[in-house]
């Protein structure tokens, strides 16, 4: 061969030699790169699972709180409520001993009252009648002294059992005989009227079968 072929050939694989190098050297270099990026990528995404898992364990931890103050809650309402609902019973029930005992007080006071002076109260409008059919009696000016009486019989709420001399069947439920042989339903006239306050009988009015000596009916 010539010489200028022979150096030209040389050359020529000097350079593919050249190039093959820089090749190998640009794969080695993009290996390298390649795996430092995978390496890196592989510790970003174990470093983002890692803050993930925190952030849920925190979350789960949170929730976990939330739900235990919202039983909480709901346990110190339930037991409000409960509380309020025994106080509202109790004073419901306070009040109905309040009004009992204040009714049971005004009963008590009437029944004291009236023991003191149910003498008085049972003779007197027999004695006004007394007085009313024979004016001229002295006790004439006592009976204008004690009309205050109905006024104390109607403040307590009591009625009275009959009128002075009147003529009625006899019930032993609320009159009083002067003798044991009276019947019942009998016509007996009352001496002295009772009293009762509702149903309950506080002193039964007082009968015979005849009326007093110079009673005028």
């Amino acid at each position: 061969m010539e010489p200028e072929i022979i150096g030209g050939l040389v050359g020529t694989f000097t350079s593919i030699a050249t190039l093959g190098f820089f090749y190998w050297r640009l794969l080695k270099i993009a290996k390298a790169s390649r795996v430092a990026l995978e390496s890196r990528l592989t510790q970003e995404i174990n470093t983002l699972k890692d803050r993930s898992q925190a952030t849920e364990s925190a979350l789960q931890s949170q929730l976990i709180e939330v739900k235990s103050q919202l039983q909480t809650s709901e346990v110190k309402r339930a037991k409000l409520e409960a509380e309020i609902a025994a106080l509202t019973q109790q004073c419901q029930r306070l009040r109905e001993e309040l009004k009992t005992q204040a009714a049971q007080v005004r009963s008590d006071a009437i029944d004291g009252g009236f023991e003191q002076i149910q003498t008085l109260l049972t003779q007197y409008p027999s004695v006004r009648r007394m007085v009313e059919s024979q004016p001229d009696l002295p006790a004439r000016n006592i009976v204008a002294l004690l009309t205050s009486l109905e006024n104390i019989v109607k403040f307590w709420e009591c009625q009275s059992i009959g009128k002075p001399w009147e003529m009625v069947p006899y019930d032993p439920q609320i009159h009083q005989s002067d003798v044991d042989d009276i019947q019942v339903g009998e016509s007996v006239y009352v001496r002295f009227i009772g009293y009762q306050k509702g149903d309950r009988i506080l002193i039964p009015a007082k009968v015979s079968r005849t009326l007093p000596a110079g009673a005028k009916t």
